[in-house]
């Protein structure tokens, strides 16, 4: 099998060094994160209802003002 070097800033190897399990290499950490990655179809559905409760509340707030948060 064939490999090629990658430049990754501090930050990335670090995290990367903390997900790997062990005896696990850096090319099968990054395979099982790219494999594990959700589309946007995953994500549907989401997000709860209370967000849009709290910004309406906050719109409530916000008119009652004149405008200010």
């Amino acid at each position: 099998m064939s490999s090629k070097n990658i430049a990754v800033q501090r930050g990335v190897y670090d995290a990367l060094e903390r997900e790997k399990r062990p005896g696990e290499s850096f090319t099968a950490v990054l395979r099982r994160l790219l494999e594990q990655r959700r589309g946007l179809d995953d994500l549907a559905g989401a997000w709860s209802a209370k967000p849009v409760r709290a910004e309406r509340l906050q719109l409530r707030r916000m008119r009652s003002t004149g405008g200010r948060p």
